[in-house]
């Protein structure tokens, strides 16, 4: 998955009093612009401070992420 892209929309549309407005953005709308199916699964967010490390191992080296040592109010926990 993309690193903390679904905790960042969700502090956008919190921040416009738009969480209500997330789930279509982030799986209906773009299925159905494109014409597929809707994905049955589902995830959980939740309302929690959490630091996004400030790099990742990956093959020999590492990955510094977008937001690197930010704090994020918004948690993926499933």
């Amino acid at each position: 998955r993309a690193h903390c892209a679904i905790e960042l929309y969700a502090r956008a549309f919190e921040s416009q009093n738009a969480l209500d407005k997330l789930e279509g953005f982030a799986s209906i709308f773009g299925a159905d612009f494109y014409g597929l199916a809707h994905n049955t699964e589902t995830i959980t967010l939740k309302k929690q401070d959490w630091v996004v490390p400030d790099s990742y191992p990956f093959a020999d080296t590492t990955v510094v992420p977008f937001m690197a040592g930010k704090t994020m109010n918004w948690k993926l926990v499933s």
